[in-house]
């Protein structure tokens, strides 16, 4: 057993290895180049033309000098990420992967970066200033909700002369939970409850104090948009007033066989309407039940549990 649990740590430690080498891959161009240069050392070898040897030496010198920059390029990158808020099934999700050079004093170029696993988020950066960040915005798209664990990014160059690619693996381990895909519609069917209920709660627009902006979420109507702070490049914010009262609304999830994720999607299409219209909103899953209430932490709850829910229920 204890052999066995040896080998394995030194497998995983080969990987680790493997992963942290810089890796090279001629390009289309790389290989039209090495064969020029293989074709022009048999020619000067059978000719012994000393201007052959000359232009052969000055073709080695730039791949030495590419090899050489190639390295520098790459040493010392690292990259981070920034996460959206919220992630949907289906749709893009915003965020960035931030590069940063915090232990060398050259600065990279050309790099390009993207993920190993799911996601398929990927973008580019001219360049990075020596012990500086670059913030490279880049979309998360994923197949299905639920938690989703985040390996390893690539990092590639073809700095400097597009000869060759280098690429290396950098692990950065995550998780993001992913809610289901918004429902266009509510089903032909009721799905949901509504009764009034007074409160203190507040909305999008309408009348009342002022309570605060908050970023917009669809659904909310353009004239509530708050345009002199949404001008500033931190996106589109919505003015909140107080209201005195907000219309309680219950979600339905029935434990349907065999409909369980159509019945997930509407239902979070409907999570995000009500809120964004002011209501305060209710999930009854089958077998948890979730009080109306209002706010982002209240939203992200009722995503989580629409995210999580098994996908068939016992």
């Amino acid at each position: 057993m204890k052999e066995s649990g040896l080998k394995q740590m030194g497998v995983m430690e080969l990987r680790r290895r493997w992963s942290r080498r810089v890796h090279v891959r001629p390009t289309p161009l790389g290989w039209a180049y090495l064969g020029g240069v293989l074709g022009l050392t048999v020619a000067a070898f059978n000719t012994g033309n000393n201007l052959l040897y000359v232009v052969l030496a000055l073709l080695l010198a730039i791949l030495v000098l590419q090899s050489v920059l190639a390295e520098l390029n790459l040493r010392g990158v690292r990259v981070s990420r920034q996460l959206p808020g919220e992630v949907f099934a289906f749709e893009a999700a915003h965020g960035a992967l931030v590069v940063s050079m915090p232990t060398t004093r050259f600065p990279a170029f050309s790099l390009e970066i993207q993920e190993m696993g799911e996601g398929e988020a990927r973008g580019a950066a001219l360049a990075v200033p020596a012990q500086g960040t670059q913030a490279v915005p880049v979309s998360w798209t994923f197949s299905a909700r639920g938690e989703v664990s985040l390996g390893a990014l690539r990092v590639s160059s073809t700095f400097p002369f597009g000869l060759f690619r280098r690429y290396r693996e950098l692990e950065l381990p995550g998780t993001l939970l992913v809610y289901p895909r918004r429902g266009l519609r509510p089903t032909v069917r009721q799905s949901a409850d509504k009764r009034g209920n007074h409160g203190s709660a507040g909305r999008a627009g309408g009348e009342g104090d002022f309570v605060g902006l908050r970023p917009y979420q669809p659904g909310d109507p353009v004239r509530t948009i708050h345009w002199p702070n949404s001008a500033r490049g931190v996106g589109p914010l919505v003015v909140q007033r107080a209201i005195g009262h907000a219309e309680e609304v219950l979600i339905q999830v029935p434990g349907t066989p065999g409909r369980m994720e159509q019945e997930l999607e509407r239902a979070c299409g409907e999570v995000v309407r009500h809120l964004a219209r002011g209501h305060a909103v209710g999930l009854a899953l089958p077998l948890r039940r979730i009080r109306p209430g209002q706010g982002l932490v209240h939203r992200r709850c009722l995503l989580a549990a629409l995210a999580t829910q098994p996908a068939e229920s016992p």
